[in-house]
């Protein structure tokens, strides 16, 4: 497989037609999600401020977005990269483009100057980040969800060292989002 070329565009800078490919994209990626990505709605829950796109014969094939936030741990505020919408085109699954995808955000979280990436992931796909460095952390971690409600969210969530070893990471404490997933 060719290389595909590679965007980081801020949200703000994203045009509509951009918005409607990769709305494309995140209903093949997630064919059974509740947030469907109807028309040109490129985001689930909160929307990412930096996208990373890979792009191939100008179609987007593979995008994860990309949003700074500070969470609490415990008693302790914590500046994360907060990553989700990661999804690789269902024909190239199994290519090594995802792979490709992983080593591409970790270098984007280092330009923004990030200690830690964080994930939220179903057990089915934590094998695929674990493989892209990403590790499991023992916090539960609340958030609110896409209908408003507060929950504690019952999935696998992982982080990334970037700019901080990962023994950094506070090992004790719920993780409160304070806001929507990525």
């Amino acid at each position: 497989m060719t290389e595909p070329r590679w965007s980081c565009v801020w949200e703000d800078d994203l045009p509509a037609d951009a918005h409607r490919e990769l709305a494309a994209l995140l209903r093949r990626g997630f064919p059974r999600s509740r947030a469907g990505f109807p028309d040109a709605t490129s985001w689930a829950s909160a929307r990412p401020e930096l996208r990373l796109v890979g792009y191939r014969d100008d179609r987007p094939v593979a995008h994860l977005g990309i949003l700074r936030r500070i969470v609490q741990v415990g008693s302790e505020s914590l500046l994360i990269g907060d990553v989700g919408l990661v999804a690789v085109d269902p024909d190239l699954q199994g290519s090594g483009l995802g792979a490709r995808l992983l080593g591409r955000a970790a270098a984007v979280l280092d330009r923004l100057e990030l200690p830690f990436g964080f994930l939220t992931c179903g057990e089915h796909v934590a094998g695929f980040y674990t493989a892209g460095g990403w590790v499991r952390v023992p916090n539960p971690v609340r958030m609110i969800r896409a209908d408003d409600r507060v929950q504690v969210y019952g999935g696998v969530a992982m982080a990334l060292a970037v700019r901080a070893p990962i023994e950094a990471w506070p090992q004790t404490g719920r993780l409160d989002r304070n806001g929507y997933e990525v």
